[in-house]
């Protein structure tokens, strides 16, 4: 398989980032070219909310069959790959991704309460209807600058504490808010589902002169169903 097509295919459009990034490559089978000082940032895998379309917030909902296939394809993913920490959020969904993530690399997770999701308010959690808090800021109880102020404090603190690669499981909108700054994009309306991340994705941020989205919303992708059924023709 082409990997730098892959890796292509998934990086998105980011105009206003000061310099190109630099392409580093992902395998199954882990690549040892992939330099240190990378932040693998993953979101949480699939789960019942995702699939009813549910505001979760911090309800522990767990992950799906599919969110397990989905977060063990990433796992595949970074299994060759130095690691030198795995950190999470506290909420359910994400620690057992973080603990499928970390299963090849003998670790367990580091729980950060700064990578929860965003806070939505009480009236909100366990509804039908996704609430964002780019599009909808008056669901939340903090601000999208107070969200994104803490995402970087726990940033800072994995870079500090595992010195070398690391992963990162997180939450959607709290995904945005890293990415956001990392390319240097003013949140906003219409920037929003540019960069809003998959369930059970992996995206890369590489730690050099300056931060830099070298991968974004890398995934496994199923192949549709085929009808291996053949129509009868007539003799």
């Amino acid at each position: 398989m082409d990997w730098k097509a892959v890796h292509a295919s998934c990086v998105p459009r980011v105009k206003r980032a000061t310099h190109a990034p630099q392409r580093i490559l992902i395998s199954p089978t882990g690549d040892p070219r992939v330099p240190l000082n990378n932040l693998f940032v993953v979101r949480h895998g699939e789960t019942k909310a995702n699939e009813d379309d549910l505001d979760a917030g911090s309800m522990d909902f767990p992950l799906t069959k599919k969110g397990k296939k989905e977060v063990a394809f990433i796992a595949k993913s970074l299994s060759a790959v130095d690691i030198g920490g795995v950190y999470c959020s506290p909420v359910l969904r994400a620690v057992q991704t973080a603990r499928i993530l970390g299963r090849p690399h003998h670790m367990k997770p580091v729980l950060l309460d700064d990578l929860i999701e965003a806070k939505l308010k009480p009236s909100y959690v366990g509804k039908p209807g996704r609430h964002h808090i780019l599009e909808s800021p008056e669901a939340f109880q903090e601000t999208y600058e107070e969200l994104q102020q803490r995402v970087l404090r726990a940033v800072n603190k994995i870079q500090r504490e595992s010195k070398t690669n690391a992963i990162m499981v997180s939450h959607g909108d709290v995904i945005v808010a890293l990415l956001q700054h990392v390319i240097e994009r003013r949140g906003g309306h219409g920037g929003y589902y540019v960069l809003h991340p998959n369930t059970g994705s992996l995206s890369v941020i590489q730690f050099t002169d300056r931060p830099r989205l070298v991968l974004f919303d890398y995934r496994r992708r199923p192949f549709a169903k085929l009808d291996t059924k053949q129509k009868r023709t007539k003799s």
